[in-house]
């Protein structure tokens, strides 16, 4: 079995993040997103553990393509040894045709899993060109992905579903319905990626474009990754998520949740979303953000990841583990295995 692995921004696609403008986005300070040595070595780490991760399982070989420039990173990648002693196959991307490989690999691949970022239409763009180029992904379907890239989107979803989402409203051209306090209240773009552009509302709300308002809910920021095959969806050890960066919202790490009473609220609120969620077409990984509050009436559903999260570097590592509703032990090797068996 072959699989393609394709980070955006090491992969040969750094200079699409780099295209993406304030108006695309609505990002008053889009140099958050735009830092590109901090973007590339993000991108690169997740890559690096993705090849790991899938050189563990017997029978697949792995695709990878490097932006041409990373030769250096290219080369570190081809010295990995996999389990049946395969190597990855390194493919380099010309930075100014980015597509080019991109779409070559998808069609020769039994199977693509694609990490890119939500804003400014990158992520849904990847996807869309590996399914007309005839590849097969690993990772959301389009209404799930849907639910995932646009905020506004899963909060009507949430409440027509009863999924419990802090209170919200949206504010366009700097007036809004929705009733706000300053520094209660959080303005997060409508389309957004690790935190990038969330902020505590000041005095006003942004002057320009359509913003995503939400009440600033008390609590323990969590993540639970879900791995979904054709039969179910099984639910991985929470992490605990350490926030910061500027305005104190971004992604800075994670680590596991060890209370107890904490990660079964977890697993019960994340099964919850998943039985409501429309998760056809869908296959391997995606991530939910939840805050959990004192008690399980102030827990909250805060965001879906449609694709590998940045929790991998936590999760990769762990031997071996129970998931939520089974009663014994694997490992994340195991489980995107039988994703992308069709078990």
């Amino acid at each position: 079995m072959r699989v393609y692995l394709y980070e955006m921004v090491s992969g040969g696609g750094a200079l699409l993040p780099a295209a993406i403008t304030a108006e695309d986005t609505g990002l008053a300070d889009i140099n958050d997103f735009h830092d590109v040595v901090t973007l590339i070595s993000d991108g690169s780490q997740m890559l690096e553990q993705l090849v790991e991760l899938f050189l563990l399982m017997p029978g697949v070989e792995v695709w990878v393509s490097v932006d041409s420039r990373l030769k250096q990173f290219g080369q570190q990648l081809k010295e990995r040894t996999g389990a049946d002693g395969n190597q990855p196959f390194v493919l380099y991307a010309d930075p100014q045709t980015p597509w080019a490989v991109f779409e070559e690999c998808c069609r020769g691949a039994d199977w693509t899993l694609i990490v890119a970022p939500e804003l400014g239409g990158l992520l849904e763009d990847a996807c869309g060109r590996c399914v007309v180029s005839g590849g097969r992904l690993l990772g959301s379907g389009l209404k799930l992905r849907q639910l995932g890239i646009d905020k506004q989107r899963l909060h009507l979803w949430a409440d027509n579903h009863d999924i419990p989402m802090p209170p919200w409203g949206i504010a366009e051209a700097g007036a809004t319905n929705f009733n706000w306090s300053t520094s209660k209240t959080l303005v997060k773009p409508i389309q957004g990626t690790g935190g990038v552009g969330i902020r505590v509302v000041g005095d006003s709300l942004p002057p320009d474009g359509k913003w995503l308002l939400e009440t600033i809910v008390p609590g323990i920021p969590v993540s639970v990754v879900a791995n979904l095959t054709k039969e179910e969806a099984v639910l991985l050890p929470p992490c605990h998520q350490v926030l910061g960066g500027n305005g104190g919202y971004e992604y800075l790490s994670a680590e596991l949740l060890e209370h107890e009473g904490h990660q079964q609220r977890a697993w019960e609120l994340s099964r919850r979303v998943l039985d409501a969620l429309p998760l056809d077409g869908s296959s391997g990984w995606i991530g939910l953000d939840l805050i959990l509050g004192d008690n399980r009436e102030e827990d909250f559903l805060i965001e879906i990841n449609p694709r590998v999260t940045s929790t991998i570097s936590v999760l990769s590592e762990l031997e071996s583990f129970v998931p939520d509703q089974w009663s014994r032990s694997t490992n994340l090797t195991e489980l995107m295995s039988e994703a992308m068996s069709g078990k």
